[in-house]
């Protein structure tokens, strides 16, 4: 009826047993720590960007970016540069907050303003580089964090 389609792995020749200490195993990317009421966040990346990374990254293999093989914080400060309309100068005052295996986390704040950009050299785009030994860094998220001083407790005398 042409409705559905069925999917069955017959059989597994091979797998790969390789394990890359600069490549970002992980399925998901990391999100904003909020702990306060009234506090949130909002996304500035579309939630699924694979089409861009493999762009990035055969741009990246064509020499039109090669700062993103070395440089994540670079990689970071482009992302909020375009997409948070802050300048140049302002993005050297990112800073790490954290770091795992292939993959780092920065913010930058100013004034009221906090920003976080995650980025991350994935290992299935490894399968799409020109040399498999080197994956771009690609910012996997960028977030606008919105911060609440007021809490929205009421207080009993």
């Amino acid at each position: 009826m042409d409705c559905c389609t069925l999917l069955a792995i017959q059989e597994i020749k091979a797998t790969d047993t390789t394990h890359d200490t600069d490549l970002d195993y992980g399925a998901e990317t990391d999100q904003p720590d909020i702990e306060r009421t009234g506090c949130g966040y909002r996304d500035l990346l579309p939630i699924d960007s694979t089409s861009d990374f493999m762009g990035w990254q055969q741009e990246a293999d064509a020499g039109k970016h090669d700062w993103a093989f070395d440089d994540p914080k670079r990689v970071a400060s482009e992302t909020l540069m375009s997409l948070a309309k802050m300048d140049e100068a302002s993005s050297t005052a990112m800073t790490l907050t954290r770091e795992a295996q292939g993959r780092k986390v920065y913010e930058w704040r100013a004034g009221n303003e906090t920003y976080m950009a995650v980025v991350s050299c994935p290992y299935w785009l490894s399968f799409s580089s020109h040399d498999p030994k080197r994956v771009a860094w690609v910012a996997t998220a960028a977030y606008d964090l919105i911060v609440s001083w007021e809490t929205s407790v009421t207080r009993l005398k």
